[in-house]
């Protein structure tokens, strides 16, 4: 298109650039906002009203147009076209030639970018820009540089001997400096030639050339490095590579040097779609020069989340590992230091409106020298729901599950079960209840050499509930307003009555837990393997406080089973029978105290023995997302024959914009030593970051002397004593370059122990 001007003053056509912007990922304060460099000019402010889509207006104290459609203007000369502005003092155009001179300083925005240089040429044939000496800055981010020659186009962008950075200093702590940057607009990547990453204009990495992203979409290539110490594995250096294979699918490949073992390798593969997504992980060290026999130690995960139309889900969630220590050697992202085991499921869900089914495979893998668990292989389980009419409902589920040892095939069982059930419910806005009965039909096949149990086995149980609720309000004025408060006292009895179970293996079937709600159930134990005989009374009550806007800020529970039987059904040999005299009182507190300071509660308190048979408490003061202080104790009798009695305190605190402190401890009373604790302290500056957190924790050792380290000694067929393990990490981070990993409560999240706020409600 040939150059056409309107004089407005003096009027000149100008040219159509394309405008790019590197985007900075990260989130500087307002400190540092502060100093960010002040050249960046006023775009001139004039009526435009008159001026077409695509044309140009020119603004200047002088213009001089000769008869060969050359035009010269001087003096505040401004061009501006479609949000493109150049400002100068002297610029010339050549309406024959399509070019545009200006070589005494000029200005350049297009709305997304500044630039400052000597000198501006544009030629209209090629559609392209030049200029000279450059110092250029996004609009929208902090990035910055310079340029000797910056070249524009109408789709690419190019810098040559050019800077950036995000840093908003003169003096910047980091750099990134190239022969040739290109960016262009139908790509999300930049490219660049010859560059260095310089560090306190050090250069630290040479790249011949690699590509960066110009928007907030993902890149293939190395991911920052993390660099840990620890006493036990040394020095460790994990370098990630990041695959970005399509919209919805990547993978990330990290090689880690660990000075005492080898070097491991860990993967992950990620996937979403419409109707199936998860991911797959793979880490493998091969011959750990630390442990005595040299084995390869290895853990996969997968997770699976699959939709098939309206009514048919299926799930996969397993981990496994080569040998029980491995999480206490390595750490892991799908489970604890602490574990005591690993679970495994696989499962398809069929749903409909009155019919449930469900087909699954699951097991556990028992960390330690444990009687080898059983595996459901599989579980075909089945509910059909016919739905309350005036007020009665009926139902009917069943199972069947083949049951194998998981070390010893010849060990295996068949349970089919069988229970209808026939309940009665009435609800109203001041009550509800419910009276349920239902019988508990069971058939074992089992296949146990080493024991003494029956081949074939029945059990016919019925069960009767009992149960009903008060739902009470009232409203009462505090010194901040208004509020509403819920007392719910409920009362339930339940019967089972006792057969004699000796004679049938433990599959599946565990203690549960107690809490409030948990005295409500209608079952002792998990699974189907024993069910405890009941004759028994549970009442108790809960009450919320809610504010004017319905936010909860206090729960309490507190509730008692009276027992007027003897229990004589176990769990193993082990002692999990009730009786008349062992009646425990339970209470859960949560709340929010004030708007920073909140409490969490909850204890198990044995009446005739006078004793806390459990408890946990958690008092916080949380300034905000950044500053808390937390306390802790928990307290546990006759876990495996021993108790469990601990205290804690956790802060995470910024001592000013630059400095920031995260610590944790936990000590072991019982024991008298420190089980967990972690020091961390981070510098943050307004353009990087350096975090050096120290750790020491117990490192259990799970497995017999002769599976473990080196330096175990003489091989025993016992567990090693408890370990520690102590170390230093080191993270540099680049705002700009990373992401902004700004707060220290992630450090402690990942502990043993690791961080949970007390005070969290559902609404």
């Amino acid at each position: 298109m040939p150059l056409r001007y309107k004089v407005a003053k003096a009027s000149a056509v100008l040219f159509t650039l394309f405008s790019a912007s590197v985007s900075a990922q990260q989130a500087l304060t307002s400190v540092c906002s502060a100093r960010y460099s002040q050249w960046s000019f006023e775009e001139p402010k004039f009526d435009v009203s008159e001026q077409l889509p695509g044309s140009i207006l020119v603004h200047s104290d002088n213009s001089n147009v000769s008869n060969n459609g050359e035009a010269l203007f001087t003096g505040n000369v401004s061009i501006r076209q479609d949000g493109q502005w150049l400002l100068t003092e002297s610029a010339r155009i050549n309406q024959e030639k399509q070019t545009i001179d200006a070589n005494q300083g000029v200005l350049f925005s297009d709305g997304y970018i500044q630039v400052k240089g000597n000198s501006f040429n544009y030629n209209g044939v090629s559609s392209t820009a030049e200029l000279r000496d450059t110092e250029y800055r996004m609009k929208s981010t902090q990035a910055r540089g310079q340029a000797q020659l910056l070249r524009l186009s109408e789709q690419h962008v190019n810098l040559f001997s050019s800077s950036f950075t995000t840093c908003p200093t003169d003096d910047p702590a980091w750099k990134l400096t190239a022969d040739r940057i290109e960016i262009s607009q139908d790509e999300d990547f930049g490219e660049a030639w010859g560059a260095k990453v310089e560090l306190f204009d050090i250069p630290v990495i040479y790249l011949p050339y690699f590509t960066f992203p110009v928007n907030d979409k993902r890149k293939t290539g190395f991911l920052y490095p993390t660099i840990d110490t620890s006493s036990i594995n040394g020095l460790e250096v994990e370098v990630p590579y990041y695959f970005n294979i399509a919209p919805n699918m990547d993978a990330t490949l990290a090689p880690v040097y660990i000075s005492k073992r080898g070097t491991m390798l860990k993967s992950e593969y990620r996937f979403l779609t419409d109707n199936y997504g998860g991911q797959i992980n793979l880490e493998y060290l091969q011959n750990d020069s630390l442990r005595l026999d040299n084995a390869d130690r290895y853990l996969w995960h997968i997770d699976q989340q699959a939709q098939f139309g309206d009514h048919w889900r299926a799930y996969v969630d397993a981990t496994q590992i080569s040998d029980d220590n491995y999480l206490n050697d390595f750490g892991s992202d799908f489970a604890g230091r602490a574990d005591t085991h690993l679970y495994r499921v696989a499962q398809v869900d069929y749903l409909n409106d009155n019919f449930f089914a469900r087909i699954r495979t699951e097991d556990y893998e028992l960390l330690g020298q444990y009687q080898s668990p059983f595996r459901t292989l599989p579980q075909l389980s089945m509910r059909y729901d016919q739905g309350s009419y005036t007020g009665i409902n009926w139902a009917v589920e069943s199972e069947l599950t083949y049951f194998q040892n998981q070390d010893d095939a010849n060990q295996y069982a068949t349970r089919a079960h069988l229970e209808p059930s026939l309940s009665y419910s009435v609800e109203a806005p001041a009550y509800d209840g419910e009276a349920e009965f239902s019988y508990l039909y069971t058939h074992y096949r089992q296949e146990r050499p080493s024991t003494e149990l029956s081949d074939s086995v029945s059990r016919s149980l019925p069960r009767a509930r009992l149960r009903g609720r008060l739902h009470l309000e009232r409203f009462f004025d505090g010194d901040d307003g208004s509020y509403r408060q819920t007392l719910v006292p409920q009362v339930q009895y339940l019967y089972v009555p006792y057969e004699d179970q000796s004679d049938i293996g433990i599959y599946d079937t565990t203690l549960m837990q107690d809490d409030y709600y948990g005295l409500f159930r209608a079952q002792r134990y998990s699974g189907l393997d024993r069910i405890a005989e009941a004759n028994q009374i549970t009442y108790g009550a809960t009450t919320s406080i809610f504010d004017q806007r319905e936010r909860e800020l206090l729960r309490f529970a507190f509730g008692q089973i009276y027992y007027f039987d003897e229990s004589r059904t176990e769990l193993l040999e082990q002692n999990t029978a009730r009786t008349s005299s062992n009646t425990e009182w339970v209470a859960d507190l949560t709340w929010a105290i004030t708007p920073n300071w909140s409490v969490k509660s909850a204890i198990q308190y044995d009446t005739e023995l006078n004793q806390t048979r459990k408890s946990q408490t958690a008092v916080e003061y949380r300034f905000d997302n950044k500053n808390l202080v937390q306390i802790n104790h928990r307290k546990a009798t006759n876990i495996l024959n021993s108790d469990i009695e601990q205290v804690g305190a956790q802060a995470v605190w910024e001592i000013n914009n630059q400095w920031q402190v995260a610590a944790n401890v936990y000590y072991d009373l019982v024991n008298s030593r420190t089980n967990d604790a972690i020091l961390g302290v981070q510098y943050s500056s307004c353009c990087w970051a350096l975090r050096v957190s120290a750790y020491r924790r117990i490192n259990l050792n799970l497995e017999p002397a002769m599976a473990g380290t080196a330096n175990a000694g003489m091989m025993q067929n016992t567990f090693a004593a408890p370990e520690f393990d102590n170390g230093v990490s080191l993270q540099f981070i680049i705002s700009g370059l990373s992401s902004d990993g700004s707060s220290l409560i992630e450090m402690l999240e990942k502990s043993i122990y690791g961080y949970r706020r007390p005070f969290y409600l559902s609404n």
